[in-house]
């Protein structure tokens, strides 16, 4: 009887140690019930102890009292663990669990502590924040969207330096321009600069995915037409988006989707700067740039007579490619690292990459460009409950593809790269001699290696 009157006294002195403490502490059993809270915790969160002590954290949740519980997650996970909470509305919190184990080795309760870091967060993102700006500065070009907003244009690889430069060039220009380059690679991102560095940029910028509108739609989207001009058409009539665009620039994405019909009206567009509505007799003259983007190789398309030559020619004027991001790994850090904190800012979350995990995402050859790598790091940032994102919070195939790139030689995956470059010279060229000629070898050089991979030559 003796050592249990020492025990709850010690308990007792315990209870007084942790009412002294600056941090809030919160415990809970084996069963995610909650056994004691200090003042701190009451101080930082605004919850009485009374409404939370006895309660199940589940309960606590369901009733708003926090949007997730630290204590019930180290119960599954049985580790330690910490997440970022933000209590009471206002204050945001660092949140550590960690299990207290039994002689048997089962947990007996999760002491949790809780920090306020309000204060070094906005330190923190203040001087992120101006990092980060500093950074871009050395790579971007800002522009006006419609006179209000700005949008930005992020690199420093070589190639997509060349890739500005040309555009730098040609913007001023009222000349037609071809964009070619794969999904997610930024072609909107190269028109939208080309339009904001011409004097057209105050002016209407319309843009049309030839793919996202019905055959049946695409022709009245862009013409307009008149009162009456065929079933369903409005009384008053519609104007159409070219004339909508006069004076400024019009995208046509996708532009490998257009039917061949309305191929025609649209050189008739480009040759004679005019437009008609839909049942109308009248003609508009406009003044339009005409800037068009596919990921589609064009060329065949025209050998198979899906595309016209006389309307590609006339489009493409000017032709620039926006390269993969595999072929400009440079780019891949700047942006990350813009992506991963504008999302953090979006989102208000503290999350950091550790080092390695960094390394995989940097290593990887992000198929699915610009795009999947935005939408990877958003994915980062909201799914995962921890503050440090790790090697396996990261997507099974990223994890599959860097495990397999690493398990390789350095010869082999240079052999690899190079089999990808001659592959992308061949499509291109259609012929090995071409492709030869480009890559600057000897047309024999270039057998031998095909034979060598098992190519038929």
């Amino acid at each position: 009887m003796l050592e249990q009157d020492k025990c709850y006294l010690l308990n007792d002195k315990v209870k007084t140690i942790l009412e002294f403490i600056s941090d809030g502490v919160y415990v809970v059993n084996k069963d995610g019930v909650t056994l004691f809270v200090n003042a701190a915790y009451e101080e930082l969160s605004g919850f009485d102890r009374r409404d939370l002590l006895g309660r199940y954290m589940g309960d606590l949740i369901r009733e708003g009292y926090i949007s997730q519980s630290v204590s019930l997650m180290v119960l599954e996970k049985k580790e330690s663990l910490s997440i970022m909470q933000k209590l009471g509305g206002k204050k945001d919190v660092i949140v550590t669990g960690r299990p207290v184990w039994n002689r048997n080795g089962n947990i007996e309760m999760v002491v949790t502590s809780v920090r306020d870091i309000t204060n070094l967060n906005y330190l923190k993102n203040h001087l992120e924040r101006h990092e980060h700006i500093s950074k871009l500065n050395n790579y971007r070009f800002t522009y006006d969207h419609l006179g209000n907003q700005q949008s930005q244009f992020l690199f420093k690889s070589n190639i997509m330096k060349d890739l500005v430069r040309k555009v730098e060039q040609v913007a001023p220009f009222p000349t037609s321009i071809f964009i070619i380059g794969p999904s997610g690679a930024g072609k909107e991102e190269v028109a939208n600069l080309i339009h904001y560095m011409s004097d057209r940029r105050k002016k209407p910028f319309i843009k049309v995915n030839c793919a996202a509108i019905p055959e049946s739609l695409l022709e009245s989207e862009l013409f307009g037409y008149v009162e009456g001009a065929f079933t369903g058409s409005k009384r008053e009539g519609k104007i159409g988006l070219l004339e909508l665009a006069d004076g400024g620039t019009f995208m046509l994405d996708e532009i490998g989707e257009m039917p061949l019909s309305l191929q025609v009206k649209l050189l008739r567009v480009l040759q004679d700067k005019q437009v008609q509505r839909i049942g109308s007799t009248q003609i508009k003259t406009i003044d339009v740039r005409i800037i068009s983007a596919t990921n589609q190789n064009i060329e065949q398309k025209m050998q198979a007579g899906e595309f016209r030559e006389d309307l590609f020619y006339r489009l493409a004027v000017v032709q620039m490619e926006v390269p993969p991001l595999r072929a400009r790994l440079e780019d891949v850090d700047l942006l990350l690292d813009h992506f991963f904190h504008s999302f953090k800012e979006q989102y208000r979350v503290e999350k950091e990459l550790l080092e390695e995990t960094k390394q995989i995402l940097l290593t990887y050859h992000w198929p699915g460009n610009i795009r999947e790598l935005k939408n990877v790091l958003e994915s980062l940032i909201v799914s995962i409950p921890e503050i440090i994102i790790k090697p396996e919070n990261l997507p099974r195939h990223i994890t599959q593809i860097s495990n397999n790139t690493s398990s390789r030689t350095l010869k082999e995956q240079v052999e690899n790269y190079e089999k990808m470059i001659i592959e992308k010279s061949l499509k291109r060229n259609q012929s090995i001699r071409k492709a030869a000629k480009e890559l600057g070898v000897h047309h024999t050089t270039l057998l031998k290696k095909l034979h060598k991979w098992g190519g038929n030559g």
